[in-house]
């Protein structure tokens, strides 16, 4: 493969965020530089530390976006990336995303000038197919943002009935940026 791969990875609140470090080391496997972002939230699905051994460096997490450092991290990050995949998003991610709300460092980075985003989403079945997340995704759409999944089948709950809304599988979610990125080449 020609040209720069490097991918952030953005991991949200999602239950899903169990996931991510599978996510992490297939792209790295696949040959990408990784960088991470994780939210706040998804820091209760999957700790800090398990994130910064899958990607082989320190995580970046609202705590160092505010870190007294005389940079401006999520400027930064949107320059360096060349996609960013955000794999779990969120619904809350989406939305906020699509509102233009640069309020945490994964959707200013976004909003800062990202080249390319892949937005990979695991929400239950229900939200996925609200009004408002489905308006959220087109208008990311609309932007040029491409998607990954969901994909249908059993959610991480045991209670909820399968159907669409479980995070890509890691290889169908590396094959999405190896094509995103090849398209953005040319």
């Amino acid at each position: 493969m020609e040209g720069s791969r490097k991918i952030l990875v953005g991991v949200t609140g999602s239950i899903a965020a169990y996931k991510a470090p599978s996510v992490i080391r297939r792209l790295r496997e696949a040959g990408f530089e990784v960088e991470v972002a994780a939210s706040e939230a998804s820091l209760r699905f999957v700790p800090e530390e398990t994130l910064a051994i899958a990607a082989g460096r320190p995580v970046h997490t609202e705590e160092t976006w505010w870190a007294r450092s005389g940079r401006v991290e999520h400027v930064e990050l949107a320059r360096w990336a060349d996609l960013v995949v955000v794999a779990p998003a969120a619904a809350d991610a989406l939305a906020r995303t699509a509102a233009g709300l640069g309020d945490d460092l994964l959707t200013a980075t976004v909003l800062a000038g990202t080249r390319r985003v892949l937005w990979a989403p695991a929400m239950n079945p229900e939200m996925w197919e609200s009004p408002a997340t489905r308006r959220n995704v087109e208008t990311l759409r609309g932007w040029g943002h491409l998607f990954v999944g969901p994909a249908e089948g059993a959610m991480a709950s045991a209670a909820e009935e399968p159907g669409v809304g479980r995070l890509a599988e890691e290889p169908e979610i590396v094959a999405a940026a190896e094509e995103a990125l090849s398209e953005g080449s040319g």
